[in-house]
């Protein structure tokens, strides 16, 4: 701690003057001490100064302090110094230089082994950090998309993504005793068929135990994501007789099934929570069985959380066990954590995905096994369906662009999830808002309806070239206003393209700039109409 740094700093001060008094006050301060001495008086002055209210100078203070404790390797004690700094760019409303140094905090505290410290600063950094990333709407054609189709991972489409939800505890879609069951009535709920639907399976039961979930996936001609959870720990997965008939059950089913085994094994709420090493003898064991008596309709699915993210690669069974790598991807508004204190929920749902998408989307598919927005704060019961409704629109209308690799989602329809202060809400039939903007969503032609379907579209990425062509261009846009209302696409000072909704598609005519070398900014308004961003992205027209 910083405490700790002050009080050895001062002993260090102490025994320097001690020692210059027992030599008759001569030069008896070596190099370490001097230097020691010199940073502390670097931090006493940045407080002083920023206690003042001279920021601009607190925080260059501040940073020659973090520069030369880093140079000593006192990274710990660095990464507090940009911490500092990091707060006076906040005075001063310089969002993004705060961003830059909380970045190197994390880093410091990173080289320090302070890991847990250093995902925190870096969580605290995204929640304030500014990016865009533009990309222009594509097409393939049917041979390239056949040519997309080679070395595919089992039931995984050339191209687009499935969706799929949990539906089964949503009153509007789905009640045993009167007759309506969800396969039938969630696609009506929703303007559009679903591809695959989630249940949940206890490990010991026979496959028999969801007969009627199979029928019906094999009538409406849909997939089932197969849940399996060991309720009973671990130690009941054997290579026995159970194992291999509930393998040669899966594949007799005639439905394809994303078996999605132990999932969430990184957290430590699950009975079946255990170490890296006994969970993955444990996955590879059931991949090998099913593998060998299901290789035609069944994929493995591992499926971590989404946190916490430093545990997760040493849960993972291996490319060869792995079909599919999945997540579950829940927000909750939260408040609690915002950067500038003024009680808003900064972070980003989708950016949560960059960690697994980072580690795996090069050599798997990924899948949004389960997950959701709630609606509601739970601790205040207020209702945020406009933060909700942002954040799902930015989660299914970017991930064509952003993460292409992720190629499932399924939407955790479920109302009053959880008990006292915490009960979530993901339902679709319950807010109108957020059911009108899930339809809109799924209604693209990415989104698909049934495993074996694929689509043309694609976006390709506006880097550093784009064709001299009239074209759609959407974008990833992010700020650290919550919300955004509204994105203007400016080149050579005019407005080329105006958009008011996730991801901000507008047409623009790259022909007029054939040849040249043309900068794009991208100006943020929040739902007030207030300019809170200005983006540049630097293209050539060819």
């Amino acid at each position: 701690m910083l405490g700790d740094g002050k009080k050895r700093w001062k002993k260090t001060l102490a025994f320097a003057l001690a020692a210059s008094l027992l030599l008759g006050g001569a030069a008896a301060v070596g190099p370490e001490q001097a230097e020691a001495y010199s940073v502390w008086n670097v931090y006493s002055d940045a407080m002083k100064l920023e206690k003042q209210g001279n920021y601009a100078q607190a925080i260059a203070k501040y940073e020659q302090a973090g520069r030369e404790l880093a140079a000593g390797r006192e990274y710990g004690n660095a990464g507090r110094m940009y911490r500092n700094a990091g707060e006076v760019y906040v005075k001063l409303y310089q969002y993004d230089k705060a961003v830059s140094s909380w970045d190197l905090e994390s880093s410091y505290y990173a080289k320090a082994g302070l890991t847990q410290d250093s995902l925190a600063v870096k969580k605290k950094a995204d929640a304030l950090r500014s990016s865009v990333q533009l990309y222009y709407e594509n097409g393939l054609s049917a041979a390239a998309l056949k040519n997309r189709g080679r070395g595919l991972a089992p039931l995984e489409p050339a191209n687009g993504a499935l969706i799929g939800a949990y539906a089964e505890q949503d009153k509007q879609v789905h009640s045993s005793a009167g007759g309506k069951f969800y396969t039938d009535n969630f696609p009506k709920l929703t303007g559009k068929k679903h591809a695959g639907y989630l249940v949940y399976f206890s490990y010991g039961q026979p496959l028999s135990s969801v007969r009627t979930h199979i029928e019906k996936a094999k009538k409406n001609g849909t997939a089932l994501e197969l849940g399996v959870q060991p309720l009973s720990g671990l130690g009941q997965v054997k290579d026995d007789a159970y194992l291999h008939r509930l393998a040669k059950d899966a594949a007799a089913s005639g439905v394809p099934i994303f078996l999605r085994f132990a999932n969430e094994m990184n957290g430590n709420w699950t009975p079946w929570t255990t170490t890296p090493k006994n969970y993955i003898e444990k996955f590879r064991l059931v991949a090998d069985v099913f593998h060998k008596e299901a290789p035609d309709n069944v994929a493995m699915v591992w499926a971590p959380g989404a946190n916490p993210v430093d545990s997760i690669p040493s849960y993972y069974p291996g490319d060869k066990y792995v079909d599919w790598v999945g997540v579950s991807l829940y927000s909750i508004y939260n408040p609690t954590g915002d950067p500038l204190g003024q009680g808003m929920d900064r972070t980003s749902h989708i950016e949560k995905l960059d960690a697994i998408y980072k580690l795996y989307a090069d050599r798997k598919p990924i899948m949004i096994a389960e997950g959701g927005v709630s609606y509601m704060y739970p601790e205040k019961k207020r209702d945020v369906t406009e933060w909700s409704v942002y954040q799902t629109q930015q989660l299914y209308a970017t991930l064509p662009m952003k993460y292409p690799k992720v190629k499932g989602i399924f939407w955790f329809d479920v109302d009053s999830q959880g008990t006292g202060d915490r009960v979530k809400y993901y339902g679709l039939s319950g807010n109108a808002k957020l059911l009108a903007a899930y339809k809109k969503l799924v209604s693209s032609p990415y989104y698909l309806s049934t495993v074996g379907d694929g689509t043309t579209l694609v976006y390709s990425p506006i880097a550093q070239t784009v064709p001299a062509k009239r074209l759609k261009v959407s974008g990833y846009v992010k700020t650290w206003s919550p919300t955004l209302g509204k994105v203007v696409y400016e080149i050579g000072g005019k407005q080329a393209g105006v958009s008011t909704a996730p991801p901000w598609t507008a047409e623009i005519d790259f022909a007029k700039y054939k040849g040249k070398t043309i900068t794009i900014n991208v100006r943020a308004y929040d739902k007030q109409g207030k300019l809170v961003n200005t983006q540049a992205v630097k293209t050539k027209v060819q």
